[in-house]
């Protein structure tokens, strides 16, 4: 038997309180008539004016709201002055509003699948002892280049994480920036926010090389994804006569470096400045 209308508006009117998280349709539209449900949609003129149109973004968004749920189709036509013309449809037969409830919940496209994780890239770390500066790079050619001598000082801790090679949509590109402003003491400096990107190529002091690699960043409490590492981003606080930076992984480098005067930054209570693939 068949609800009383009355309390379907009842239903209807907690359904529209909270929004329908998933698009699956509600029990009371499984079983209906969606051919019916379909030809109803039509013939009740609904159009962009006066139901959801047929725009599939905007039918997905409707949906999301409940617009498959009977029961919230016809409190929406009690409530909303551009439906009142419907109630009178739903109150001479209430298999009308769970027909085009059952339709409703067909036309939703599925929704497309997540983008594919970008190949990973080899970040390396060097020190310069005469500096006592810490420098990471993931270009092949500057590698070799500092592996092979070319610039003398420098040679590998033995540390190094990956970060994404390339965009896909979702991940974000580091900036990376040089400065000779305190020569013969140069410094490299990496960061995934626009705000500080935009800042530093606003000023003088440093010049932009472009985007380095790509990245995913912490929530707000400096904590990463599980499939990924976090990356704490670490400053000397000028020692040395010249600003520098370390980017590790090891929460033990981070201890090391705060014992010797360095400053935490980044987001979060360990200053998390970005996520990096394992």
């Amino acid at each position: 038997m068949k609800r009383p209308l009355r309390s379907r508006l009842q239903q209807g009117a907690a359904a529209c309180a909270v929004a329908v998280a998933t698009l699956v349709p509600m029990p009371d539209a499984i079983a209906q008539n969606v051919a019916r449900g379909q030809t109803l949609y039509g013939q009740l003129g609904c159009n962009a004016a006066n139901c959801h149109g047929t725009n599939p973004a905007e039918n997905l968004r409707n949906v999301l709201h409940g617009a498959n749920s009977a029961a919230t189709i016809e409190y929406a036509a009690l409530v909303r002055s551009e439906m009142n013309s419907l109630l009178t449809s739903f109150q001479n037969d209430t298999t009308v509003s769970a027909d085009i409830a059952a339709y409703l919940a067909t036309i939703v496209p599925a929704p497309p699948p997540p983008p594919a994780p970008p190949p990973s890239s080899l970040v390396v770390e060097y020190f310069h002892a005469g500096f006592g500066h810490y420098f990471v790079t993931n270009l092949a050619t500057e590698i070799a280049a500092l592996d092979g001598g070319q610039f003398a000082g420098w040679s590998r801790t033995g540390r190094q994480f990956n970060a994404y090679a390339s965009g896909n949509g979702i991940v974000l590109p580091v900036c990376r920036f040089f400065t000779v402003a305190f020569a013969p003491k140069s410094s490299h400096f990496y960061t995934p926010f626009a705000t500080e990107c935009e800042g530093l190529k606003a000023g003088r002091d440093w010049q932009y090389e472009g985007e380095a690699f790509f990245v995913n960043l912490p929530d707000a409490n400096g904590v990463c994804a599980g499939t990924e590492n976090p990356v704490y981003r670490l400053y000397n606080d000028g020692q040395n006569g010249a600003p520098n930076h370390r980017y590790a992984t090891d929460p033990g480098v981070r201890a090391e470096m705060l014992a010797k005067g360095w400053v935490s930054e980044g987001l979060g209570p360990l200053g998390v400045i970005f996520c990096v693939p394992r």
